[in-house]
């Protein structure tokens, strides 16, 4: 009898244990069936907002160190760039950035990203598609790095010299009640999963154009030669 009460007591415990590591990381059941259909894709959106996400619900160190060594330039790029809430560097800007995330609407958009991204295979592979095609009209440019990110409305698509970070929580369906507080209902159309890769891709060639562009007004000036008008 004591010998099957210490058995019971020891199934009990494990089961808590169990159930501690799936309540203390819910979103890491998310990656598995995302990361084995990326590797098949070829092209990987890496998943910065969840990286961002567990640093912010659970204050994890770990999670920090992640944003630090392995998302520095994305990191830098949201907090002084898309968030203006000051320079990465600044003392106390970790707890700037995750006071920022626990506001109450925040809360709401990364639970409902959590709800509708846990996959991101069928943007991978709409991406790869469309990228590659890209590349048939710029030729020498080299495939950026892809992120994910979270926000907070204030931009759909970044783009710097090496990658593209998508904003999910800007693509939350045109029926999403928090963004009739802030949007027409035209743009609210916009605001859905399917805009994703257009948005990626015309932001993108945008980028393109302007370095394109930018080149030509750096060779003009040591030659002197006009500049070519090929639209």
């Amino acid at each position: 009898m004591k010998r099957s009460l210490i058995l019971l007591a020891m199934v009990v415990l494990l089961g808590a244990v169990g159930i501690w590591s799936w309540m203390a990381k819910p979103w890491e059941g998310w990656y598995m069936p995302a990361q084995a259909e990326q590797t098949k894709s070829g092209l990987h959106i890496a998943r910065f907002d969840r990286v961002l996400d567990e640093y912010v619900s659970l204050g994890s160190y770990t999670a920090l160190h992640q944003m630090n060594t392995e998302y520095p330039r994305q990191t830098k790029l949201l907090i002084e760039d898309v968030l203006k809430l000051g320079k990465v560097d600044d003392p106390d800007i970790e707890k700037r950035l995750r006071y920022f995330y626990l506001d109450s609407t925040v809360q709401v958009l990364l639970d409902e990203v959590h709800h509708q991204y846990s996959d991101l295979s069928d943007i991978e592979r709409s991406l790869q598609t469309r990228l590659e095609q890209l590349k048939k009209r710029y030729p020498n440019y080299h495939r950026p790095a892809v992120y994910a990110q979270i926000s907070c409305l204030n931009q759909s698509v970044v783009v710097a010299d090496t990658f593209i970070g998508i904003s999910l929580d800007k693509y939350l369906g045109a029926d999403f009640s928090i963004y009739h507080q802030y949007y027409s209902e035209e743009q609210c159309q916009e605001m859905v999963r399917s805009a994703i890769v257009d948005d990626v891709i015309a932001a993108y060639e945008k980028y393109l154009i302007d370095d394109y562009e930018r080149l030509l007004r750096i060779q003009v000036e040591r030659s002197g030669e006009p500049i070519p008008y090929s639209r």
